[in-house]
């Protein structure tokens, strides 16, 4: 067994992008690194989100699995769900991440949560020209 794995799969997963690594590590056909090892894609979106629960994340549809893509920064390259325009029909999900490498597990323990943004207001801004305050 590689010393690597050993590693990787020995201490808890805390973060998602180290689920996320653990999981591809373990070598499913359902979810795998492209050639270079710079993307991941999966067609099974239900199974990623079981395995992440087994490892201890609240996944529970694929609104939330999308949520945890986007706030740790993955960049969605295709998409399932839109497979229907897709004439190859291939049902794959890309993701990447400049820091989500194959063979380097300290990549995919640097990648951090993104700050949650200013919750927006439903106050409209007034313009000059409809300001009370401008006559």
């Amino acid at each position: 067994m590689d010393i690597h794995k050993l590693i990787t799969l020995s201490q808890p997963c805390s973060t998602f992008p180290q689920a996320l690594y653990r999981i591809l590590d373990e070598g499913h056909g359902w979810i795998e690194w492209n050639k270079d090892g710079t993307k991941l894609r999966y067609n099974d979106p239900e199974r990623l989100m079981r395995e992440l629960q087994a490892l201890g994340f609240k996944a529970q549809d694929s609104a939330s699995l999308s949520k945890n893509f986007n706030d740790y920064g993955f960049k969605r390259l295709s998409d399932a769900r839109k497979s229907r325009y897709d004439p190859w029909r291939s049902n794959w999900t890309v993701f990447a991440h400049q820091n989500f490498l194959r063979h380097d597990a300290t990549g995919a323990n640097s990648i951090q949560r993104r700050r949650a943004r200013r919750p927006r207001t439903n106050a409209k801004k007034s313009s000059p020209a409809s300001d009370d305050s401008c006559w």
